[in-house]
């Protein structure tokens, strides 16, 4: 399975705002900047993102980017369905496989499906909190002697 680079994307903005203070908008150019995506793609992205309802906006000086909502109530299937319209399809012509008639036809069809369903499944279980916490030094080894 592969997400589109604008997928891509919005799942980087969305990890570098979730990691800003809370408190401190995120301007465009420095999301830009720190997540290495073009500038005009990224506002079409932001755009999208708004409209979806997981990103809110400010305008003016002191204005940027924030989460709508917290990180943990984000997941990267949200994001992934916002910006692709939809998730992990390898099964995408299972109408027609399952009308083909060749041996294993619906066999094969049901076992995309199960992934399908298994990697959607996934995704929607992943938070960008989860996410974010991958990054932290594992505390077992952050202890000094």
């Amino acid at each position: 399975m592969t997400i589109s680079k604008k997928a891509e994307y919005a799942l980087r903005a969305v990890v570098i705002m979730a990691a800003a203070p809370p408190d401190r908008p995120v301007q465009l150019q420095d999301l830009a900047e720190t997540g290495k995506i073009p500038q005009k793609f990224l506002e079409q992205i932001m755009l999208t993102l708004k409209r979806g309802g997981l990103l809110r906006s400010k305008r003016g000086v002191g204005g940027g980017y924030h989460l709508e909502k917290p990180a943990r109530q984000i997941t990267v299937a949200d994001v992934i369905s916002l910006i692709d319209g939809g998730l992990s399809r390898l099964a995408e012509n299972g109408e027609a496989m399952k009308e083909a008639d060749f041996p294993g036809a619906r066999g094969l069809n049901d076992s995309l499906e199960e992934i399908d369903s298994l990697v959607n499944i996934r995704l929607a279980s992943l938070t960008i909190e989860k996410i974010l916490e991958r990054d932290e030094p594992d505390a077992m080894f952050a202890f000094g002697i």
